[in-house]
């Protein structure tokens, strides 16, 4: 497997690669797109004081820590993440910060709580990586009250864009990156499979783009790490490659560079 495929896999234990992931999330959590998307979908989950959410997927405990904020103390913030690491890293900031949400390992295709237990889930850019994404928003599903919200964060990464890489060489990297995704296109299947699971989804779904800033630009990892995988796909050449790292990070370093990909937000809700 690939260093790109081993990325914000459960099993991932190597310290470098959880670093790396924890800065990526710390970055992503930064940016004002999501941070909007986020205000947006809270806004429209209306979180309660006294309910019980559920954060699937928790990551560094962000969403569980403001979560637990909304419930207040009569509630309760779950986090659920099946990365040892990842979840002592939310362990370590929720006490650091003296929130009250807790955490503890489970799978988004079996998340640890009784049927019909919870009043908010929560899942951020789970699904991407899910070979099974139907099972998961089925197990939202079960654990959700009737009245309950689940909200469902995702990427669609057929909508990247790259400002200067030559067409051509921008898709095959786009490709390499995706195939190393269990589902890469996640946001666009949501409708379907939250209704197939028996949920309602609101008809205003939130959207952002995912800009990247100009200092992740400049640095170009995950750039490197999807042309090298091109390269060994065969689909561009190493000189192509390279040359798309390099006009990429020069554009960066102007600070016109672009590069997006979109973030879709669904509010999808239990009848009853």
């Amino acid at each position: 497997m690939t260093e790109l495929g081993r990325a914000f896999k459960p099993e991932t234990i190597d310290e470098d690669a959880v670093r790396r992931m924890v800065s990526v999330l710390d970055r992503q959590d930064a940016l004002p797109s999501i941070q909007r998307l986020r205000a947006w979908a809270l806004e429209r989950a209306a979180v309660r004081p006294g309910e019980r959410a559920v954060d699937v997927g928790s990551g560094t405990g962000t969403m569980a820590r403001r979560l637990a904020a909304a419930v207040g103390l009569g509630g309760e913030a779950v986090g659920v993440e099946p990365n040892g690491m990842l979840r002592g890293v939310a362990e370590e900031r929720a006490a650091a910060e003296g929130s009250a949400a807790v955490f503890c390992q489970g799978l988004a295709t079996g998340i640890p709580l009784p049927d019909a237990s919870a009043d908010v889930v929560w899942c951020e850019r789970v699904l991407q990586h899910l070979p099974d994404p139907q099972a998961a928003i089925g197990e939202m599903a079960r654990v959700l009250r009737p009245g309950g919200r689940a909200l469902l964060l995702d990427s669609d990464h057929g909508s990247r864009v790259d400002s200067d890489i030559e067409p051509r060489v921008a898709h095959a990297i786009s490709a390499a990156f995706m195939g190393q995704l269990a589902n890469p296109v996640a946001a666009r299947h949501v409708p379907r499979q939250a209704m197939a699971a028996g949920l309602e989804v609101d008809a205003d779904v939130g959207s952002s783009a995912r800009v990247f800033p100009q200092a992740m630009l400049h640095e170009s990892p995950l750039l490197r790490l999807a042309a090298d995988q091109a390269v060994a796909d065969g689909t561009i050449t190493r000189e192509e490659a390279d040359r798309a790292v390099r006009d990429q990070s020069d554009a960066a370093h102007h600070h016109w560079a672009f590069s997006a990909v979109t973030v879709f937000a669904f509010v999808c809700r239990r009848p009853g």
